[in-house]
């Protein structure tokens, strides 16, 4: 494992490694996931660098889809590609650059999301800056539709906080819990908001279990809802959409 990919996993094992935030309780998906990326370094003479995987059997007719995603830069964002075998389904620009470094060891994961019977597609790639900044990346959601094509949605989140989906109400369509940093009253907080994708975009549900919550960022481990606040008050932060929200 390279150096960085090692340092990104005690990242994501610390903010894991307890699971006793409040909404631990709730189930989880079971993704199947798929790590085989294969990379293609063209930057030197087309400033462009590909990842590319195959997912085998993919759709019910037991057909391959084939991911491919082309950065132009560090700051020129990327194209990711989607393939029904070989012939190219739809592409669709994403403001997030990727390489071997920030996507590496970093499974594309395939579950219903939505509860529609469709296999969706989960991405997650790291932005790559120091301490606090370190844990934040960038979370990429392929909805897939009836005819077989995708809408885009992606964030910025922490990277850590990549397994976080649960279903809170039994109806197989998985909130989505963003994990943000914020600061208020001179103290930094982990606010928590709930999502849903409904109607082919990402919908807040903070309502479904009096969301958002806030838990204080410390120098030890902490899921304890601050007393701090009041639980009215948190209202206050509720997002619309997630920060960096984009949608394709």
């Amino acid at each position: 494992m390279k150096p960085i990919s090692l340092i990104f996993a005690l990242i994501f094992l610390t903010l894991n490694a307890k699971g006793q935030y409040p909404f631990e309780k709730y189930p989880a998906i079971k993704y199947r996931e798929y790590k085989n990326w294969k990379f293609y370094d063209k930057t030197e003479k087309e400033n462009k660098f590909h990842c590319t995987l195959t997912i085998p059997k993919f759709f019910d007719n037991q057909d391959n889809l084939t991911i491919r995603i082309t950065t132009f830069g560090y700051s020129e964002g990327a194209f990711i590609r989607i393939y029904h075998n070989k012939k190219l389904l739809q592409k669709n620009s994403e403001p997030m650059f990727f390489n071997d470094l920030n996507i590496d060891n970093q499974s594309i994961r395939v579950a219903d999301i939505n509860g529609d019977s469709l296999k969706d597609i989960k991405i997650i790639a790291w932005y790559m800056g120091n301490g606090l900044a370190g844990l934040f990346g960038r979370t990429i959601y392929l909805f897939q539709n009836k005819e077989g094509h995708f809408t885009k949605v992606s964030f910025t989140n922490i990277a850590g906080n990549e397994v976080l989906e649960r279903d809170f109400d039994g109806d197989g369509n998985y909130e989505i819990i963003t994990m943000t940093l914020k600061g208020y009253g001179g103290h930094n907080y982990w606010l928590f908001n709930l999502f849903n994708y409904l109607n082919g975009d990402l919908v807040n549900v903070n309502s479904k279990d009096n969301y958002p919550i806030m838990i204080q960022y410390l120098n030890r481990d902490n899921y304890q809802i601050t007393k701090k606040i009041s639980r009215s008050k948190m209202k206050a932060f509720t997002m619309k959409l997630p920060e960096g929200y984009d949608k394709k």
